[in-house]
């Protein structure tokens, strides 16, 4: 082949080369066009809120009977964290294929200087020296690439959630239980406190014993109308707003209240709803500090009570975490600080033994932690980055060791109990995280809107096995899943009741209704009970691939709370009423 078809292709080549460089490099920019415009008009706001949805909320504050200001802030706030997620994940996209165009344009523009280079006879080559610009363009555009980088990671840090270093506790190996044997030194906090079997007659946490949304009651209540008063036990009204589950355990029931001015913690007789005591939780800032702020739906009692045989154990928006015994006297109480949290902190107390576990996933010094339900010391901590939720722990005790799942955006973790040691992370679901997973067996499932729902498999000694992912239709975005003999229940804010196979994820049967749902489904005498937050309205179903539904009962008001089970009684925190429901 003669000289001058070889400086022919190699010009070709070469020509293709820059071709391709210029072509990454308008899509480089064309892409950081996109991300400086969503970023001027998102702005850096780390929160969903905007001066909109701030007029509505105080609209509804102002107004709390106007039912379309209602509907209106609820729909600002739903379209806000929508439009919040996928900027981020827009963001987060483009910053990556903006690298990518970078490197494709370097690559494009210093294959064309290496082929200028390897051109045979220099004889042929025009005077002017392209080759210089393309090893110039080279240089300039890794270093773009360097800048951005290094800006990237700047930005990434500036706007995650500060964790403060936290030291391995000296306790994570337990405590010493006197009463045991010699050679018996130390024993995990959790293994103490009730019998298995005492603690499964009482309702001590959100979810009911297990935190799994099922209990193993034989009878529960099938009809009733609280418009009538039919089968219904009695009913007393609240003094204040909040929308925690009641914590119940033998004659007593425990409710939170909480607002600007005060956040109280009750106590009612389960035979008669007769008020026994009201006992105010001070401030435990010594500074003065103001309020957070919360939203109308979270306010400062969204965290549903602990409880056991001596003490009821409460947690607020406020920072404010405390025992008291069941005479209304506080024995301990600790301040954890101002929660810094877009809504308010809702996480809900999780009771194990004598330790209480408290999910603390703020902007900052985020955190799982274990407490003391004697002393109300820290036994262990964990520290955390995964930004905000308003999800709850949860322990799963069937596997080789009890473990303790921590659900967030894209991290959910699994700790050891006992010593509070970070043993895996997966990503589960992404968004804003409030329900918790639920499991059974060795399967847990983790679901969320805007997001997926994901089930895996515990596998004792490694990280869990991912069974399948679900990204079809609606999805939970308060309530927590329930599952039982191989079938997943979900309820949603648009008023879905659908059933999942846990084999595959698959749809087994959907039911729409008119009103959306925030308190989560309990299985309950082998049926499933769904409450919606409008009407209060109980839809029972059966349980199985059918979707039988055997019972409607109203309730005449609304319900946020997730009902508690105990005996053959519900006991029922409407929006205006506690209810002790036991049917006909």
């Amino acid at each position: 082949m003669d000289n001058k078809k070889i400086i022919a292709r190699y010009e070709l080549l070469r020509q293709c080369a820059r071709g391709m460089a210029f072509v990454a490099l308008v899509f480089t920019f064309t892409v950081g066009t996109l991300l400086s415009l969503d970023w001027y008009k998102s702005g850096q706001s780390i929160t969903v809120r905007s001066e909109v949805l701030e007029r509505a909320l105080a609209n509804v504050r102002d107004n709390p009977q106007n039912q379309a200001a209602v509907e209106l802030a609820r729909e600002l706030d739903q379209l806000a964290r929508h439009t919040y997620f996928n900027s981020m994940t827009f963001r987060q996209n483009g910053m990556m294929l903006l690298v990518l165009g970078l490197i494709a344009a370097a690559a494009g523009f210093g294959l064309a200087w290496r082929l200028g280079l390897q051109i045979p006879d220099p004889r042929g080559i025009v005077s002017a020296n392209p080759e210089k610009g393309d090893k110039l363009a080279v240089r300039a555009l890794l270093g773009a690439g360097v800048c951005l980088t290094v800006f990237a990671v700047i930005l990434q840090v500036r706007h995650s959630p500060a964790t403060k270093p936290v030291a391995d506790r000296a306790l994570r190996a337990g405590l010493t239980n006197k009463a045991l044997t010699n050679g018996q030194q130390h024993v995990c906090a959790c293994m103490l406190g009730p019998k298995k079997d005492e603690l499964m007659e009482q309702w001590p946490n959100l979810r009911g014993p297990t935190m799994s949304g099922r209990t193993a009651i034989e009878k529960a209540p099938l009809k009733w109308d609280g418009t009538k008063g039919s089968g219904i036990k009695w009913k007393v009204e609240l003094p204040a707003s909040g929308s925690s589950t009641p914590a119940v355990w033998n004659n007593k029931i425990f409710i939170t209240t909480g607002s600007v001015k005060a956040r109280r913690c009750y106590c009612y007789d389960t035979e008669s709803g007769k008020q026994l005591w009201m006992t105010d939780i001070p401030d435990g800032t010594k500074s003065a500090e103001e309020l957070p702020q919360v939203t109308e739906d979270t306010g400062f009692a969204a965290s549903s009570p602990a409880c056991d045989a001596d003490r009821v154990y409460v947690i607020y928006g406020t920072g404010d975490l405390a025992a008291l015994d069941h005479s209304g006297n506080i024995v301990w109480q600790r301040y954890l600080g101002r929660p810094e949290n877009s809504y308010g902190h809702a996480s809900s107390l999780t009771y194990q033994g004598e330790m209480l576990l408290i999910q603390w996933d703020q902007d900052e010094d985020a955190k799982i932690m274990a407490v003391n339900t004697k002393s109300g010391k820290i036994i262990w901590e964990t520290p955390r980055e995964v930004g905000l939720s308003w999800s709850s722990p949860i322990v799963m005790t069937s596997c080789d060791k009890p473990i303790v799942l921590v659900h967030a955006c894209d991290s959910t973790w699994g700790v050891e109990l006992a010593t509070g040691k970070k043993l895996w992370e997966v990503n589960a679901v992404g968004g804003e995280v409030a329900p918790a997973v639920t499991w059974e067996g060795d399967t847990w499932v983790a679901a969320n809107c805007y997001s997926r729902m994901i089930a895996f498999k515990l596998k004792p000694g490694a990280d869990p096995e991912q069974l399948w992912i679900w990204e079809d239709g609606n999805l939970p975005d308060v309530a927590s899943p329930v599952m039982m003999d191989g079938l997943i229940y979900i309820v949603t804010d648009s008023g879905e009741v659908i059933c999942h196979d846990l084999k595959d994820g698959k749809e087994v049967w959907l039911k729409e209704f008119e009103d959306g749902f925030y308190a989560s489904p309990i299985i309950a005498a082998g049926r499933l009970y769904a409450v919606d937050r409008e009407k209060g309205v109980f839809r029972v179903f059966e349980t199985g691939r059918e979707g039988k539904e055997i019972a409607v009962n109203p309730m005449g008001e609304g319900v946020n709370a997730t009902p508690a089970f105990v005996g053959e009684s519900i006991y029922v925190r409407g929006s205006k009423h506690l209810w002790c429901i036991v049917g006909e």
